[in-house]
């Protein structure tokens, strides 16, 4: 039976952390299966699902990591997954909707969106926050990716979001994700 781990590693964004991590995995004889990466400023994050060789527990992966992250000075977390997280399972139909927010920056943002969402049953499934603008201006920028239980639950969604509007000083629009795919 295959065994997974997430691997969370970051540090200082520079040239060749991808290169680096994907040689190492390799090296190890893990599979890479699915990835988000992402840089912070001047930080670089990532996480990774890998298929663990026969030999290796997730909770060492992390110390045979260490010789070849040190140089880039990464932190590398690991921790295995449990199998049936792992699995692959065929798309749903489920309703997804892409949420976009903007809006000058003030604390309480993401806190808001994410309380209104998750009160309307919605998954965040993926999420991005820029600030933009100049320092005098900075303005928030916010995508998510959201999914439903069931269609019907938008417009009630949707409402909320609109009532968030006013008292965030935002501009936001939800819409139907047409098509997913992987």
């Amino acid at each position: 039976m295959d065994h997974f781990a997430i691997v969370t590693a970051f540090g200082q964004d520079r040239p060749g952390i991808v290169a680096l991590m994907a040689d190492s995995l390799y090296r190890l004889g893990c599979n890479i299966e699915d990835t988000c990466m992402t840089r912070l400023r001047g930080e670089f994050t990532m996480m990774l699902m890998v298929r663990l060789p026969e030999g290796i527990a997730a909770e060492e992966l992390g110390q045979r990591l260490t010789p070849y992250t040190t140089p880039l000075d990464l932190a590398v977390l690991c921790r295995a997954m449990p199998d049936q997280a792992a699995t692959r399972q065929t798309t749903l139909d489920v309703p997804t909707f892409m949420l976009s927010v903007y809006g000058a920056d003030h604390p309480g943002i993401v806190a808001q969106v994410a309380r209104t969402v998750a009160q309307h049953n919605g998954n965040i499934t993926d999420m991005n926050t820029r600030v933009v603008g100049s320092g005098e201006l900075p303005i928030y920028v916010m995508v998510l990716e959201i999914q439903l239980q069931e269609a019907q639950q938008a417009d009630q969604l949707r409402q909320a979001l609109e009532q968030l509007k006013p008292l965030l000083g935002v501009d936001l629009t939800f819409r139907p994700l047409e098509s997913v795919t992987f």
